[in-house]
């Protein structure tokens, strides 16, 4: 690309800036008379803002809105308002069968707007659609075995919602080998959940950026998660020159960042944002009031203290983390270590929920067909086992991909040799796959969700050596912990869980039992802990976690909101913070606490959003003295940099932590080089 190019690209870039003045409310687009529903303030402003940028030589953008705002009904707004005039007509249409077609020319060009999605999130979309547009918008989702298999029927749909697996199986390189919705051309189309592509480098942000659309558009309250080439992935799929192309962005955004230019790369990644996306708060203000009048939200920092016999057990943990820390530190091997500094980590935070975490960290053990478990580990590909044999791994402690923590009962994919934790394995087979055409979340290879094999099993069958020696570390772990592992049977509750019980009790008494609390937790060995008092003091509750299907989830949702008698809902933080809406709950309890904002963040969101009619009560349970006093200021270090890139509010999802986070964490070395202070403040 040219000096020339470039800054005529620039300049059409800049005419798309989207300056702060707000439109007065009779100079807005109004309601479009296709939606039986009444847009808000905010929506019509949202609405006129989309209209325009399909206008302009973007011709799509980032809707960026917080969560809660309503970034379906403004998209569903605009379906309705700018309908397509020129798709082919259906009764001119072939039949074409699949592998016939060798040029794009060939495509059809249809009225249809393609909506991409989580496959939990399809059925909302679809709802949505029905039940707010009169007449009806003709919808289809595509999915399942049984879908429609011929591009010509597809292409008499209104909206046709699909999931990011099924876009990576239908858009391949080759476009003879395509499915049917690669041999489309579509008047729109739309990311949900748009920071699922957000390394541009997988199969499926490739497969997203093949799709052929007149307007192109990302949804998402994240545009940035872990890294700023994240915000590279959705434009390159918006097609936003100059900035499209990878050489551009490097060096105009990506050196100046990584060469310690913070303040002046923040500036010029929010220029860029405000060029090409559109993002409200739920604190910003349209003609003078609230954008958006939620009922209050009450959070609480409630910070108790350990038992004697917990502190006692705390200590020996921390003892012992703190001397395998300072012996990376002198060997200057910390981050070459990082992996391990993930398992100290995580040990101290699972002693801060209850003593027996510590010992159930390998999972609970459960009826499994070893045999079978064998036979898929030696019928591997050599080159596979090779490879992850020869590239030093400490098989004892996986960071898993996912969450980007130690990965509990970590799993290979045979057939490519990626691992990653259980329950982030379950989690994405019934939520993001579906039967038959399961792919790696990494390389997009082929995952049967039966057919993974155990680290341990590997390692039997391929390297006995390290097996024993992995056996024998946990031998000798477990003999230094055998006292306080029989410390830790004897505790049937948890100051933590203590905690809970009283402010359930006290729900109870002050709501008379109507009020519904959702408790989450990262762990689902602590969610299996919790269950038995809650029994005890009698709590109806249901649980919901990664290892359900996706109809037993919605089994589960659905008895939560319709029995008054269950108040109470166990959620996995892994699989309970996206596209849930859970606003028949209005109290939450946050029972531990990690280094990613973003996360609780969404939680909490589940539960304060439009519909909400009660004051949400948010706890925040800390145990003094520990780890999760520091975790809690590293947050708050991590939100104040969300807030300077993307606005008040935003969620930036933390990624790998640098050595400086990690000495907070150990030592308590304030982040900007002071003593971190526990904070005990209520409703911030």
């Amino acid at each position: 690309m040219n000096a020339e190019n470039t800054e005529k690209e620039l300049k059409a870039l800049l005419e798309n800036i989207q300056y702060d003045d707000v439109l007065l409310p009779e100079d807005r687009t109004g309601t479009p008379d296709r939606l039986k529903i009444t847009l808000m303030e905010h929506q019509k402003v949202g609405l006129q803002w989309l209209t325009r940028m399909e206008e302009s030589s973007n011709r799509g953008g980032i809707l960026s809105d917080d969560m809660g705002l309503g970034k379906t009904v403004q998209a569903m707004a605009l379906i309705v308002s700018r309908p397509c005039t020129n798709a082919t007509p259906i009764r001119h249409l072939p039949m074409m069968r699949r592998g016939k077609r060798r040029a794009s020319e060939e495509f059809i060009k249809t009225k249809a707007t393609l909506v991409i999605c989580p496959v939990s999130l399809a059925a909302q979309w679809e709802r949505e659609l029905l039940t707010k547009t009169q007449p009806p918008l003709n919808v289809y989702i595509y999915h399942g075995s049984q879908r429609i298999s011929d591009e010509t029927i597809l292409a008499g749909f209104d909206v046709i919602i699909t999931t990011y697996t099924l876009v990576s199986i239908e858009f391949v390189e080759d476009e003879a080998q395509r499915g049917p919705l690669g041999r489309m051309k579509f008047h729109r189309v739309i990311l949900d959940e748009a920071h699922t592509i957000k390394n541009y480098r997988t199969s499926m942000a490739n497969a997203c950026n093949r799709i052929d659309a007149s307007y192109r558009w990302c949804m998402t309250a994240t545009p940035i998660q872990n890294r700023i080439e994240e915000l590279y992935s959705l434009i390159k799929f918006l097609r936003i020159r100059p900035y499209c192309e990878w050489d551009e962005f490097r060096d105009q955004i990506k050196k100046p960042l990584d060469k310690g230019l913070q303040e002046h790369a923040i500036k010029k990644v929010q220029a860029l944002l405000k060029a090409i996306s559109l993002r409200r708060s739920k604190k910003a203000k349209i003609d003078g009031r609230p954008i958006l009048k939620l009922p209050e939200r009450n959070i609480h920092f409630t910070h108790v203290d350990f038992t004697p016999d917990e502190r006692n057990f705390y200590d020996f943990v921390n003892k012992r983390s703190q001397a395998q820390f300072n012996k990376y530190m002198r060997q200057g091997t910390v981050m070459k270590n990082y992996s391990s500094v993930l398992v100290l980590l995580l040990r101290l935070r699972q002693a801060c929920l209850h003593p027996k975490l510590t010992m159930l960290e390998r999972g609970e053990e459960e009826e499994v067909d070893e045999d079978a478990q064998q036979d898929l580990a030696v019928a591997m590909n050599m080159t596979v086992v090779n490879r992850l044999l020869h590239d030093d791994t400490d098989f004892s402690q996986i960071e898993c991909p996912i969450c980007m923590d130690m990965a509990d009962q970590a799993q290979i994919i045979p057939g490519c040799g990626h691992m990653l934790c259980r329950e982030c394995l379950f989690n994405y087979l019934n939520t993001n796959e579906m039967r038959g055409e399961k792919r790696c979340p990494q390389c997009r290879g082929p995952l049967q969700g039966d057919k993974v094999v155990p680290i341990e099993i590997f390692l039997k069958v391929h390297a006995p050596d390290l097996h024993e020696e992995l056996i024998g570390q946990r031998e000798v772990e477990d003999e230094a912990n055998s006292e306080m592992k029989a410390r830790a049977e004897e505790l049937p509750s948890s100051s933590k869980i203590d905690k809970m019980l009283e402010i359930l009790h006290e729900t109870r008494r002050t709501t008379k039992n109507k009020d519904k609390t959702i408790v989450f937790s990262q762990f689902t060995t602590f969610l299996n802990i919790m269950e038995t008092p809650l029994r005890e003091h009698e709590f109806k509750f249901v649980r919901f976690d990664g290892s359900m299907s996706v109809a037993r989830r919605d089994e589960v949702l659905q008895t939560f909101y319709d029995d008054p008698q269950y108040t109470v809902l166990l959620v996995s933080t892994k699989c309970g913070s996206l596209g849930l809406n859970l606003t028949c709950a209005n109290r939450v309890i946050l029972m531990d606490v990690w280094w990613n904002p973003a996360l609780e963040n969404q939680a909490i969101d589940r539960v304060h959003r439009i519909g909400q009619r009660k004051n949400v009560e948010v706890h925040r349970i800390f145990i003094n003295g520990t780890v999760e006093d520091r975790i809690l200021e590293l947050q708050r270090k991590k939100q104040a940099l969300a807030d300077g890139a993307l606005g008040e509010g935003s969620a930036l999802k933390i990624g790998r932590l640098g050595l400086e986070e990690l000495l907070h964490l150990f030592r308590g070395t304030g982040l900007s080089g002071t003593r971190a202070v526990a904070s005990s403040s209520r409703n911030p």
